[in-house]
């Protein structure tokens, strides 16, 4: 038996058991097992189009094309077959297909939708052609763009006959397949001219831009390639949700998932000739070209949000940050004010400081990053999204990036977003700018710095000369990257100057990132060394959790959990001798803090200590790693005091054989 033999027995046989599906909708046992066994009938009857010929014997593609028409057996079948499976699912936005009957046949028009499951186009169609007069009528003028791989499988490609089909290949499949290529360029140039003949004919060419399937549901890149079969012309965007959910990717069965298809308001992206304006309605909206940057970007990420603001904010992914993140319950996109509230200026890139940017983005400011890499901020602002951090993530429109120093000049609100060992990058050229401007300056960076100070408020007092009122710290158990993502997390604040806490904590509350005043709201210094110890005792748990799994094996959770205790006692310890008040420590900067860091999962302090216990030293440094390299400038690593991190600073610094620094640290541990 031949592989696919294997697979087809498999699923055919696996497909019946969807057979409770079609009887808990209302079929008969007769009727459900009779339609399960035509849809297998129909997909091993029905041949892969002629177009796919072509890969065998590029000369035909003079004679068969990039068209595969609309196949009324397989058509009508679907249509029966799918309406059980979708019957929970709902049609919002019917009336504004209307809107499309001035334009049909005068000026072309595309489709375009967010892409979960094999099954979206069935869905597209089936949805729409049984939504009413009006979407049949859309849905009998459908032409889906689809790729060589969708026909493939007989379970997926009955569906694709529902409709015409246009033939094009991906970057991917050309770049799979190298020998193909030179045939796959020629379909691809001809899909395209036939598009728009299709268009003129007043057919609806059917895209999704994502260019694949979305794996976890949410919106992804849109990808380059849709420009031209949307450029210039008018766009019905379309948002799906819950069709993952009908036929997951492990397996045959279906489900009777509730699920919606949005369909948003018609909309012109780009221009039109004089000529095909004088069919243009004048209520319709327009995307416009943008007077300078990349044109083809803008309008592939102001496709993204026509088909984001309709889906749920769980599903906007890549394009999460462009929407208000205050308003929990609508889809309102972040705009430029007019008049903005702050000025706020970040003070150094790194994934901190841009996931805190684009944090205040929610509220009416504006957001400049000074970075002194003038190259960085100019393709970071082309693109829209900062291309070292988080090249994945699109920005919000007042969130930019500066090399200019003078852009501290006019700033209400100065962000210390610098890592510690950066600060002498960033600083010297903005230095007199911010030691002039009186706005104050929040650090939302933790760390230890290399000066005698050791502190970065205490450095931007002493050495930068900052009035030590205007100072204030944001700190709190999160990770950059899930702020990003917009989990669920919160801050507390410290600020030297009491009048300051209600500004801060209004800025950096939104309906996803919760702040309240630090235990001790003046406490700066103790709030900031919560922060800072922090990285270094995950360093720490680095160290012991590799070097335990690595010599005995398994789960050492009891350790990890035991030591957690006296790890952070000693945290305490030494904080309050560097200057924090005892009960600070206790708060989210500090005792929460240090939970995270020590067992979260993404933390990379942790993961640098347990690399070393492994023999592998990373080549980028963390902070936890900085901070212990400097921090016998701030005081004596007595080993009876503080026998964790003097274990750790002869370790990892001093290079000490940890099998005997192990040893010790027991004997030690045993009278802590």
């Amino acid at each position: 038996m031949t592989e696919k033999e294997a697979t087809v027995g498999r699923w055919s046989k696996e497909f019946f058991e969807n057979i409770h599906l079609f009887v808990k909708s209302g079929m008969s046992q007769t009727d459900a097992r009779k339609i399960l066994e035509e849809f297998l009938i129909l997909s091993n009857a029905t041949p892969k189009p002629k177009v796919m010929d072509i890969f065998n014997d590029p000369t035909k593609l003079e004679e068969v094309g990039v068209l595969t028409e609309m196949n009324p057996q397989p058509r009508d079948f679907m249509l029966r077959f799918l309406d059980p499976i979708m019957k929970k699912f709902k049609v919002e936005g019917v009336e504004n297909l209307k809107l499309l009957d001035p334009v049909l046949g005068k000026i072309p028009v595309t489709l375009i939708s967010n892409h979960l499951s094999h099954l979206d186009a069935p869905a597209i169609f089936a949805l729409l052609y049984n939504s009413g007069e009006d979407g049949r009528k859309i849905a009998e003028r459908l032409i889906f763009i689809a790729g060589r791989l969708a026909f493939e499988p007989d379970f997926t490609r009955l569906g694709l006959y529902m409709f015409g089909t246009l033939l094009v290949c991906s970057k991917k499949d050309m770049s799979d397949t190298p020998s193909l290529s030179d045939i796959m360029t020629k379909i691809n140039m001809r899909a395209f001219r036939q598009s728009q003949k299709l268009q003129n004919d007043g057919k609806i060419i059917s895209i999704f831009p994502e260019g694949t399937r979305s794996r976890d549901g949410r919106l992804m890149p849109f990808v380059d390639t849709v420009y031209h079969y949307v450029a210039n012309k008018i766009v019905l965007p379309i948002s799906l949700e819950g069709t993952d959910k009908i036929l997951p990717t492990s397996g045959f069965l279906f489900n009777q998932a509730n699920g919606k298809l949005t369909i948003g308001k018609p909309v012109l992206v780009g221009e039109l000739s004089n000529k095909l304006m004088e069919f243009f309605p004048a209520d319709m909206e327009q995307v416009q070209f943008p007077g300078k940057g990349d044109k083809k970007q803008f309008l592939i990420d102001n496709l993204a949000l026509l088909v984001g603001s309709n889906l749920n904010k769980n599903q906007h992914g890549t394009y999460r940050n462009l929407y208000n993140g205050d308003n929990t319950k609508q889809n309102i996109l972040i705009q430029v004010p007019k008049t903005p509230k702050e000025e706020i200026v970040v003070l150094g890139s790194s994934n901190m400081s841009v996931a805190i940017g684009t944090l205040l983005s929610n509220k009416e400011v504006k957001v400049t990053v000074y970075h002194p890499n003038e190259e960085e901020c100019r393709r970071s602002n082309e693109e829209q999204r900062d291309i070292v951090h988080y090249p994945i993530y699109k920005l919000p429109p007042n969130f930019e990036f500066s090399a200019d120093p003078d852009i501290c000049k006019k700033a209400t609100l100065f962000i210390q977003g610098a890592n510690p060992w950066q600060m002498d990058e960033v600083y010297p050229s903005i230095k007199e700018n911010i030691q002039k401007n009186p706005a104050p300056i929040i650090n939302v960076i933790k760390g230890f710095t290399g000066s005698q100070h050791g502190l970065i408020l205490e450095d931007l007092q002493y050495i930068f000369g900052i009035d030590p009122k205007r100072l204030g710290v944001v700190s709190g158990a999160n990770y950059p990257d899930q702020i990003m993502e917009r989990k669920i997390s919160g801050f507390e604040v410290a600020t030297i100057d009491p009048s300051l806490q209600h500004r801060i904590q209004v800025l950096f509350n939104t309906g996803y990132i919760f702040s309240r005043p630090a235990i001790n709201p003046t406490d700066t210094k103790g709030v900031q060394l919560g922060g800072a110890l922090k990285t270094v005792f995950a360093l720490s748990m680095g160290l012991v959790e590799g070097y335990f799994k690595k010599n005995l094996g398994g789960n050492v959770d009891n350790t990890l959990f035991h030591l957690s205790n006296r790890f952070f006692n000693e945290l305490v310890h030494m904080g309050t001798s560097l200057g924090g008040q005892t009960e600070t420590f206790n708060g989210l900067s500090g005792l929460t803090d240090f939970m995270l860091a020590c067992f979260g999962s993404d933390t990379r302090d942790r993961k640098y200590g347990y690399d070393i216990a492994n023999g592998n030293t990373p080549e980028k440094i963390t902070n936890g790693f900085y901070g212990l390299k400097v921090l016998p400038n701030l005081i004596k690593l007595d080993q009876n005091q503080y026998p964790i991190l003097s274990s750790a600073y002869a370790t990892v610094i001093q290079k000490v054989d940890f099998d005997k620094i192990v040893s010790e640290l027991q004997e030690k541990l045993k009278r802590f």
